[in-house]
């Protein structure tokens, strides 16, 4: 049998990894895009990169709140499940909206700089972030606890013998 503590600190290594691959994937991609966008170096190219970064966390997030709708749609308690849909609804119709406004300054005004960009606000992104938070621990508080591995071991040994 294998020891706990090697066991242990391989899972907390690997959820640390992978945590961690996170912003590296994206930092390399961002890097990937820079890069092609300055071998390319035309101004079509860099119009489009340029779109792609100001619509990154709007289409991040209404991907992460699809992602939730469809898990909502199956959850046990209607009260959660009506007060998370809402949530979710209005979450989207936030994101559409500021994408779309940003979208409108970049044409306009020409505004390249991320910081000027609604979707890079750190309330909008602070925001989207705590609320998918704060709904996901709602609903696994509702949700039925699932029976540990090694219940269903012994319910399936005690069947098996009988």
């Amino acid at each position: 049998m294998e020891d706990r503590f090697l066991k242990y600190s391989k899972l907390y290594i690997l959820l640390f990894l992978s945590f961690l691959s996170i912003p590296v994937v994206i930092a390399l991609l961002m890097g990937i895009f820079y890069g092609f966008s300055k071998i390319i170096s035309s101004s079509v190219v860099d119009f489009l990169f340029e779109l792609l970064i100001i619509s990154l966390p709007a289409a991040v997030f209404c991907t992460a709140y699809f992602i939730f709708i469809k898990r909502t749609r199956h959850h046990p308690v209607a009260a959660v499940r009506i007060i998370s849909m809402l949530f979710f609804a209005g979450a989207l119709a936030c994101n559409i909206l500021f994408l779309f406004l940003d979208i409108i300054s970049f044409f306009k005004h020409r505004v390249t700089d991320v910081g000027d960009s609604r979707c890079f606000g750190i309330f909008f992104l602070a925001g989207n972030i705590a609320g998918l938070f704060l709904i996901a621990i709602v609903q696994a508080f509702t949700t039925q606890q699932e029976e540990d591995w090694l219940e269903k071991r012994k319910e399936k040994d005690i069947s098996a013998l009988n």
